[in-house]
């Protein structure tokens, strides 16, 4: 059995296309939710993972820089490759929150920007580790009322917040590439 490390949490897009990519090979695995693209190198180098999955490359905001960093100098194998659709949402604690705070992953606040400042046009934004991780926080009152989680629709309703906006990302064919990758 492949342990399987990948950044986000459960319900994030990593982890479904860690999933995904698992599967296409029939491979028996464990997922690991690492939070970060450090956390999944620093597991591949530690031998507590013996794969990664990785967000590389959005189709629209180019590619993820969290990635980029935590692999260069790396000697990385890309074992499998896929695009995946991203749909962002807007979540809430309550259904009538006052929105003053957006909280996402940055690739998720850029690749909404427009739509984002449309809907919400004096919302701060905030940058977190990982989208399903803002509806997380969001759930636990880790984040004020005032604040909203940009996140997949599948995280919102596991936290059971309140969808306040559905597909927000600006493209309609947003898409992110993500890579299963090994040490070598």
């Amino acid at each position: 059995m492949f342990r399987v490390g990948y950044m986000g949490i459960p319900f994030s897009n990593t982890e479904a296309m860690a999933k995904e990519l698992c599967a296409q090979g029939g491979m028996e695995y464990e997922l690991i939710p690492l939070m970060s693209a450090a956390g999944v190198m620093d597991a591949l180098e530690k031998g507590e993972a013996d794969l990664g999955v990785l967000a590389v490359e959005n189709a629209f905001a180019g590619p993820v820089m969290e990635s980029v960093r935590a692999t260069e100098g790396k000697d990385v194998e890309v074992l499998r490759t896929g695009w995946c659709p991203i749909r962002h949402c807007v979540f809430t604690k309550a259904p009538d929150s006052k929105v003053v705070r957006l909280v996402s992953h940055i690739q998720a606040l850029l690749q909404s920007r427009k739509h984002l400042k449309a809907l919400y046009p004096d919302a701060e934004w905030t940058e977190c580790e990982d989208t399903a991780y803002a509806a997380e926080m969001l759930a636990d009152g880790t984040l004020d009322e005032g604040c909203a989680a940009v996140c997949r629709m599948d995280a919102g309703e596991h936290y059971g917040l309140c969808l306040r906006d559905a597909d927000v990302q600006d493209n309609p064919e947003n898409m992110t590439r993500f890579e299963l990758i090994r040490l070598v």
